[in-house]
C-alpha cells in the first residue's frame, strides 16, 4: 500500500468516526418535549358517513432530540383511523387513540394524544345537488345601478350524512359589498365554510360578473366615430357613428372634449359573412355610461 493511499483510508476512517460521534451526540443530547397538532382522517365503511363532530386534528405530545424534535413539521402528516375495523353496526361506538397510530421519526415518542378518545355514530351517506346563493351586502353608489349580475357554477354537488344533508338547501359565498362596485368587473368569491361534515365535490371559488350603471344619463354625445378594430381588409357596416348617453360631473361637463371619447367595434379576425358586433366605449375617468346607440352592429365581411 502506498503512502498516499494510506492517508486516504485514515482519512475515511476519521470521517466515519466522526460521523458516527456526531450522530450519538444528537441522538443522545438532551431530550425535548413538544406538541404538535396532526390531522385526524376517517376510513368510514362504503356508502356511511359520520353523522357527529368529530375533531379536524389532534395534539400529540412527543419527546425526542433536541435537534429532531425543535424544528419537526407534521403539517402534512396524518392519523388515519379505518372505522371499517369497528363495530360501526352499533347505534355508537367508541374510538381510543393509541400512541402508536401516529408515525414518527426514528428517535421521537409519541407521549400523549388528546382528546385520547371519541364517540362516534354512522349513518347513511347521500349525494345532491345544491344551490349556489351569492350574498350582498350594502347599496351601489348614488345614481347608480346593479344592472347585471352573473355568477358561476350555480350549483354544487354534495355528499355526505343524510341527517345533515336534508338541512343543507344551499351554498353561500362570503358576500359581496355592492358600494364598492362600479363599471363592468368580475371577482372571484370563496364559498362560507359549511359545516366539515359535509365534502363538497369539486370546490372551486364562485366567478362573480357585474355591471353597474347611472340611474339617468345627463349628456348625450352624438355622431361619435366608430372605430373598427380588426384584421378584415374589406369589410361594410350597417353604422359608421353611434351616440351616448353618459352621466358627467358637473366640473366634468364643459370640459369634455370629442377626442376623450371612442366607441369600438370589434371585428373577430375568424368571422366570416354577416356578423353582429356589439359596441364598446372608452370613457375618461368621471364619465360614466349608461347606453349605446345602436348597441350591436352589422357586418359584412
Amino acid at each position: 500500500m502506498t503512502e498516499e493511499s494510506r492517508s486516504r483510508h485514515i482519512l475515511k476512517v476519521i470521517s466515519l468516526f466522526a460521523a458516527v460521534t456526531l450522530w450519538f451526540y444528537v441522538l443522545n443530547s438532551e431530550p425535548l418535549e413538544v406538541e404538535k397538532r396532526v390531522a385526524l382522517t376517517f376510513i368510514t365503511p362504503t356508502d356511511l358517513a359520520i353523522n357527529v363532530e368529530v375533531p379536524k386534528t389532534v395534539k400529540v405530545k412527543v419527546r425526542g432530540s433536541r435537534a429532531f424534535v425543535q424544528n419537526m413539521d407534521l403539517s402534512q402528516e396524518k392519523m388515519i383511523v379505518d372505522l371499517r375495523d369497528y363495530p360501526y353496526r352499533q347505534e355508537t361506538f367508541a374510538v381510543t387513540f393509541e400512541n402508536n397510530m401516529v408515525r414518527m421519526p426514528f428517535g421521537v415518542e409519541v407521549l400523549d394524544i388528546e382528546p385520547k378518545q371519541v364517540v362516534l355514530s354512522l349513518e347513511r351517506e347521500i349525494r345532491k345537488m345544491v344551490p349556489v346563493r351569492v350574498r350582498t351586502v350594502g347599496e351601489v353608489g348614488k345614481d347608480l345601478k346593479l344592472v347585471q349580475k352573473e355568477f358561476s357554477p350555480k350549483d354544487f354537488m354534495i355528499s355526505g350524512p343524510y341527517g345533515v344533508l336534508k338541512k343543507t338547501t344551499l351554498l353561500d359565498s362570503v358576500p359581496v359589498d355592492l358600494s364598492t362596485l362600479e363599471g363592468r368587473g368580475e371577482m372571484r368569491l370563496p364559498l362560507e365554510k359549511i359545516d366539515h361534515r359535509i365534502v363538497i365535490e369539486n370546490k372551486k371559488d364562485i366567478q362573480f360578473n357585474y355591471v353597474v350603471r347611472p340611474n339617468k344619463a345627463n349628456m348625450t354625445l352624438k355622431n361619435v366615430t366608430i372605430s373598427y378594430l380588426t384584421s378584415h381588409k374589406k369589410f361594410k357596416s350597417s353604422d359608421d357613428l353611434a351616440a351616448l348617453d353618459v352621466l358627467v360631473s358637473e366640473d366634468r361637463k364643459d370640459a369634455l372634449r370629442e377626442s376623450e371619447v371612442k366607441v369600438i367595434a370589434e371585428i373577430p379576425d375568424k368571422a366570416r359573412g354577416n356578423v353582429r358586433v356589439k359596441l364598446r366605449a372608452e370613457l375618461p375617468e368621471g364619465v360614466n355610461l349608461l347606453q349605446i346607440h345602436p348597441e350591436f352592429i352589422n357586418v359584412s365581411l
